[in-house]
C-alpha cells in the first residue's frame, strides 16, 4: 500500500514538472518564431533583433532610452553563453529575466550593464518578485521553480513599466490579470502559475508591440457597487435615499396629497399646474415621493429596485426640475481668442482716452487748488491699485497660489496667501504713515513767507523741471496759469517761453530741444510696458484684464498730465504737446498686441505677469510713493487725508476682486 501511495506522488510530480516544462516550451517556441521563423533557439542575430525591439519599445521622457542592450554583455547575464549555440530553452528564462528588468527601469539597467552589474540586478530584481530577503543564496538552478502566490511584485513591474514602453498597437491593452491567466496551467484541482512563464509572457507581448497595463478599466458593476459601497450595504434606507439626492443637488421638500391639495406647494419649484400631465416636466420630486410613484412598500431598496429608479433620477436632471436647489455654474474665466483681443483693444483704448481727457480738463481748469487735490487722490490711488494688483492678483498668479480654473468651486478656495500679503501691504502702510506724520510735523512753516519766496521757488522749479515729480509740475504749471491768466493758451506758452528763457540761463539750447523728444520717447516706452501688462492679463482671465487695466488708468492719468506740464515748460505749443503725448500712447498698443499674441502660452503668460508685477512695484514705491510724502501743499493734513483715502480705496478695490473675482460673472 505504502508503495502504491508513493509511485502515485512521483507520477503527480512527473506530471506537473511535465506540464510546467511543456507549457514553458510553448512560450519559448513562441518568442523564437516571432524573431527567428524556423529556428530551434535563438541565435546571436535573433538576440540582437530582441535587443533592438526591446529598445525602440523604451522611451524615457518622449525620446528613445540609451542603446546599451548588447550581445557582447549577456554573459554577465548567462555565464555560459557560447555564441555558436545561442539560448537554449534553459538559459531563455534568465534572459526574460534580464529583460523585463530592463523594460520596467532602463536608466538604472542601462547603469548597471555599463558596470558589469547587469546579472547581480537581475537576481535583485527576481529576488524581489519572489518577496525573498536580499541576503538569499542563488545556487547555479536559479530561479527555483516555485509557485507565485503574491503578485505585489508583479504588480508593480507592470506599473514601472507604464511609465516607459511604448506599444506599437492600439488595440486593447492586456492587463496583468491577462498575463497571469496566460502564464497559467492546471495542475490537479488548482491552477499552477510560475514567474518564468509570466516574465516569458512580458517579454513576448513587449517584442510584439502589444498594450499591456497593471489594471482594465472597471467593469459596468463598479459604478453600482461604489454607490452601496459608500452607504457601507447592500440596500439603502430611506433616508440614505434623501442622502443621495441631496449630494446629486436632487430632491424637495415631501409633497401633500396631490388630490386634496391641488394648489402649488410653496416648497415646490412647479412652473405650472399639477394637473396636466406635462406639468410634471418641472416638478422636483423628493426621495419620499418617488418611493411611492414605484410603489417600494419595503423599508430599503434592493440593488433591482435602484435600478429601476434610475431613470427618474436621470429625468429630474434632464428636466431641471430641482435646478433651483442646484448650485449656480461657475462661469467660465477664459476668453476666446477674438474676445481677448476686443475686451484688451477697448480697455487701452479707454484708458488713452482718459488720459487725454484729463488733460483737456487740465487746459480749461479754473480752480488751481481742487484740481491739484484731484490729482493727489489720483497719485494715491495709484499706488494703491498698482501694489495692490502686483501683490494681491499678480503675485499669486504666476506663483500658482490662485488659478484660474472653469468648475472650480470659490468656497473651496485657501486664501491663507491674501492674508499673508496684506500683512505685507500693512506694512508699506504703517511705515508710509509714519514717514508722512514725522514729515507733516518736522516740516518749517514757511507759509506765511511763500508770496516772497515764490519766484525764488519757481526758479528751482524750472531748472529742475525735467526730472522732478509729476505732482510738482502739475501744480506749477497750475500756479503759473493763475499768475498770468492769459487769455489764449498761445498767450500762456509764450510767456511760459519768456520767463524760462529768463530764470534758466543754466540750460543749453540743445537741451532745450532734445528734452520733448527724451520725455517722449520715454514715455513711449513706459506705454509699451503698460500694453504689455494689461495684453498679458487679458491672456489670463478677464478679471484680471479688469484689475491690471483699473492699475494702469489710476498711474496712467497722473503720469500724463505731468509729461504733458513737462513739454510745455520746455517751451512745446499745446498743439504739439497734445500730439507728442498722444503719438507715445500710442505704443501701448504695439506692446499690448505683442502680449496677447505670445501669451498664449501659459509659461510666457506667466513671466510676462512677472515682469509686470515688478514694473508696477517700482512705479508705485519708487516713482510715485515719493511724491505722496513729500508733497509742498497749504494744507498738508488735508492732502494726507485725501492721499490715505486714495491708498485704502486702491488697496480695497484689489482685495475685493481678489476674494469675489471667481464669483463675478461676465
Amino acid at each position: 500500500m505504502e508503495i502504491k501511495c508513493v509511485l502515485v506522488l512521483c507520477c503527480a510530480c512527473l506530471c506537473a514538472f511535465t506540464g510546467a516544462q511543456t507549457h514553458k516550451e510553448k512560450i519559448f517556441a513562441k518568442v523564437v518564431d516571432l524573431v527567428s521563423p524556423g529556428e530551434e533557439y535563438l541565435s546571436e542575430d535573433a538576440l540582437v533583433s530582441v535587443f533592438e525591439r526591446l529598445e525602440n519599445r523604451v522611451q524615457c521622457s518622449g525620446v528613445s532610452c540609451g542603446k546599451c542592450l548588447s550581445v557582447e554583455d549577456l554573459q554577465q547575464v548567462l555565464r555560459n553563453y557560447n555564441s555558436s549555440q545561442g539560448v537554449q530553452l534553459q538559459d531563455f528564462f534568465t534572459l526574460t529575466h534580464a529583460c523585463c528588468l530592463f523594460l520596467s527601469d532602463p536608466i538604472e539597467t542601462c547603469k548597471a550593464i555599463r558596470d558589469g552589474r547587469w546579472g547581480t540586478e537581475t537576481q535583485n530584481f527576481i529576488e524581489y518578485l519572489y518577496g525573498h530577503n536580499h541576503d538569499h543564496n542563488f545556487t547555479t538552478d536559479y530561479p527555483p521553480h516555485g509557485d507565485l502566490t503574491e503578485y505585489e511584485g508583479v504588480e508593480k513591474m507592470f506599473y514601472d513599466m507604464e511609465e516607459h514602453y511604448q506599444p506599437d498597437t492600439q488595440q486593447a491593452c492586456l492587463s496583468m490579470k491577462d498575463v497571469l491567466e496566460e502564464s497559467s496551467y492546471p495542475h490537479g484541482d488548482h491552477i499552477h502559475t510560475e514567474l518564468d512563464a509570466v516574465l516569458g509572457n512580458v517579454l513576448y507581448h513587449a517584442l510584439r508591440g502589444d498594450c499591456m497595463k497593471a489594471h482594465h478599466l472597471p467593469e459596468s458593476q463598479y459604478f453600482l457597487d461604489y454607490i452601496f459601497g459608500h452607504f457601507g450595504s447592500n440596500s439603502l434606507t430611506l433616508h440614505d435615499f434623501e442622502e443621495l439626492l441631496h449630494r446629486l443637488n436632487l430632491g424637495g421638500e415631501e409633497h401633500e396629497d396631490h388630490e386634496d391639495h391641488p394648489h402649488p406647494h410653496p416648497h415646490h419649484h412647479l412652473r405650472e399646474s399639477q394637473q396636466s400631465n406635462s406639468s410634471w416636466d418641472s416638478t422636483c420630486f423628493s426621495a419620499e415621493d418617488l418611493w411611492r410613484i414605484y410603489r417600494l412598500n419595503s423599508s430599503s431598496l434592493t440593488r433591482d429596485q435602484f435600478t429601476q429608479l434610475s431613470p427618474a433620477l436621470v429625468q429630474q436632471m434632464l428636466s431641471g426640475g430641482c435646478s433651483e436647489t442646484s448650485p449656480s455654474p461657475v462661469t467660465p474665466d477664459t476668453l476666446s481668442t477674438a474676445e481677448r483681443y476686443g475686451y484688451a483693444t477697448l480697455a487701452n483704448l479707454l484708458i488713452c482716452l482718459m488720459a487725454l481727457f484729463g488733460i483737456v480738463v487740465l487746459l480749461f481748469s479754473a480752480c488751481t487748488q481742487v484740481f491739484e487735490l484731484c490729482i493727489q487722490f489720483c497719485i494715491s490711488l495709484a499706488v494703491g491699485s498698482l501694489t495692490g494688483d502686483a501683490l494681491l492678483h499678480l503675485l499669486p498668479a504666476f506663483l500658482g497660489l490662485h488659478v484660474h480654473e472653469e468648475g472650480n468651486d470659490h468656497k473651496d478656495h485657501n486664501f491663507d496667501y491674501v492674508y499673508k500679503l496684506l500683512v505685507l501691504i500693512a506694512g508699506i502702510y504703517f511705515f508710509y504713515l509714519m514717514e508722512s506724520i514725522f514729515s507733516i510735523i518736522t516740516s518749517p512753516q514757511h507759509h506765511h513767507h511763500h508770496h516772497h519766496h515764490h519766484n525764488h521757488n519757481h526758479e528751482e522749479d524750472v531748472s529742475d523741471v525735467h526730472h522732478c515729480d509729476h505732482g510738482k509740475v502739475i501744480q506749477m504749471y497750475q500756479r503759473e496759469k493763475q499768475k498770468k491768466n492769459s487769455n489764449s493758451q498761445a498767450d500762456l506758452v509764450e510767456a511760459e517761453k519768456n520767463e524760462k528763457s529768463f530764470l534758466e540761463p543754466k540750460v543749453s539750447k540743445k537741451e532745450q530741444r532734445l528734452l520733448p523728444y527724451m520725455i517722449t520717447i520715454g514715455d513711449g516706452i513706459h506705454n509699451f510696458a503698460d500694453g504689455l501688462a494689461i495684453g498679458a492679463a487679458f491672456s489670463i482671465s478677464w478679471r484680471s484684464g479688469l484689475a491690471t487695466s483699473l492699475a494702469v488708468l489710476c498711474h496712467e492719468l497722473p503720469h500724463e498730465l505731468g509729461d504733458f506740464a513737462v513739454l510745455l515748460h520746455c517751451g512745446v505749443s499745446v498743439k504739439r504737446a497734445l500730439l507728442l503725448n498722444f503719438g507715445s500712447s500710442l505704443t501701448s498698443f504695439i506692446g499690448l498686441y505683442i502680449a496677447l499674441s505670445v501669451s498664449t502660452d501659459s509659461a510666457a503668460e506667466q513671466w510676462i505677469s512677472a515682469v509686470t508685477a515688478g514694473l508696477f512695484l517700482y512705479v508705485g514705491l519708487a516713482d510715485m510713493l515719493p511724491t505722496l510724502i513729500h508733497v509742498d501743499s497749504r494744507r498738508p493734513w488735508l492732502i494726507f487725508t485725501l492721499q490715505n483715502l486714495g491708498l485704502l480705496s486702491g488697496w480695497g478695490i484689489l482685495l475685493l476682486l481678489s476674494f469675489y473675482e471667481d464669483q463675478i460673472g461676465l
